[in-house]
């Protein structure tokens, strides 16, 4: 039999917006399990940081967004009310802006529910997952051997004062001693790379697993990679993977909070660009023209060209359907210099003065 151990932030994927992914994740694992190809290991620390994480830290990054948003709509309210309040419509206007506010206020709550409700559907998925796993408890010599290991500086490394990787690593050794004779193969899936490595799994620590268990470490940084996956299913879980990725990139640049964190999620969306859709690129110029510390950010401006260009000096054919009073906004900011078929057209129109045109 193989072992499997995965690290807390990939539980976070079964709570994503994307369910097929989750789907497939969680299927595998169930079908794995019940078959005894694949026993699920799950340290103590690491049911402590998906339960600390499911109640606040998830739920709070996935609402951070809306949070904004909610309080950019108070502030347009209030300034609505100051300058416009004995207009003949200004009630009729206000309104569409309370059922904005009431829009998002919804999808709060069902964020909420997602994460806190113990009957949510994506609860009932960690409950099933974690009721066939084998819990591997904290024993006094596990403390005391994860205080050691950190004391001494050896990895798995964490910032000084943390024991939390100390104490999932010295959980697994602890468990899987007994079975030295077997040569136990652990499947290690986590993106942790100060703890446990970036391309290949820490060779101290790989040595040392060989030492103590006689087993060996495949590690996978990504969930389908796991090496009981069919090609088919990998490719599928791959692609839900990326697309997460992805939303999670334009999510970042729409939100950073610098100058310098603007350019490098820029930056960051070039890795994806393949992958945009239509409503993905309004989503990041939109934000764009909206986040000051975007447009006035010297380092966004030639990744975000790179991003819209397509051929001969033209939007990439995702931005067509783009409505002009965005694109207008965003090429003032940017200054691309890119036209769009559509631009084209309505300046070889006849029955335009291209004197009229006002840019």
């Amino acid at each position: 039999m193989k072992y499997i151990f995965i690290d807390s932030n990939q539980y976070r994927h079964i709570y994503s917006a994307s369910e097929g992914f989750s789907k497939e994740v969680y299927d595998l694992l169930l079908r794995l399990s019940d078959q005894e190809h694949i026993q699920l290991l799950i340290p103590k620390q690491t049911k402590d940081e998906v339960e600390r994480n499911r109640w606040r830290g998830w739920p709070e990054a996935e609402e951070k967004d809306i949070n904004t948003k909610i309080e950019r709509i108070d502030r347009e309210i209030q300034e609505f009310s100051k300058r416009y309040a004995e207009y003949k419509n200004s009630e009729k206007l206000l309104s569409e802006f309370t059922k904005k506010k009431n829009v998002l206020l919804k999808e709060k709550t069902k964020i909420s529910k997602k994460f806190l409700s113990l009957k949510s559907k994506q609860n009932q998925k960690i409950s099933n997952l974690f009721s066939r796993a084998k819990l591997l408890e904290e024993t006094a010599e596990v403390l005391s051997r994860a205080d050691h290991r950190s004391r001494k500086g050896n990895p798995p490394y964490e910032k000084a004062g943390k024991l939390g990787d100390a104490l999932i690593w010295e959980s697994l050794l602890e468990y899987l001693r007994p079975y030295k004779a077997d040569k136990p193969k652990l499947i290690f899936v986590s993106n942790d790379k100060p703890a446990w490595g970036d391309n290949f799994f820490d060779p101290w620590l790989q040595n040392e697993f060989k030492q103590l268990t006689g087993g060996k470490i495949l590690y996978s940084k990504r969930l389908s990679d796991i090496p009981e996956l069919t090609s088919e299913e990998q490719e599928k879980i791959r692609k839900e993977e990326e697309k997460n990725l992805k939303e999670n990139a334009i999510a970042d640049f729409i939100d950073s909070k610098s100058f310098m964190n603007a350019g490098g999620n820029a930056q960051r969306l070039l890795k994806y660009e393949n992958l945009f859709s239509s409503s993905d690129y309004r989503k990041l110029i939109e934000g764009a023209i909206a986040n000051h510390e975007i447009y006035q950010s010297f380092f966004t401006p030639i990744p975000l060209k790179q991003l819209v260009e397509g051929e001969g000096g033209f939007v990439k054919r995702e931005l067509e359907d783009l409505p002009n009073e965005i694109w207008r906004k965003f090429e003032e900011k940017f200054t691309t210099g890119l036209l769009r078929q559509s631009d084209v057209q309505f300046m070889q129109s006849p029955e335009i003065n291209p004197d009229d045109i006002p840019f």
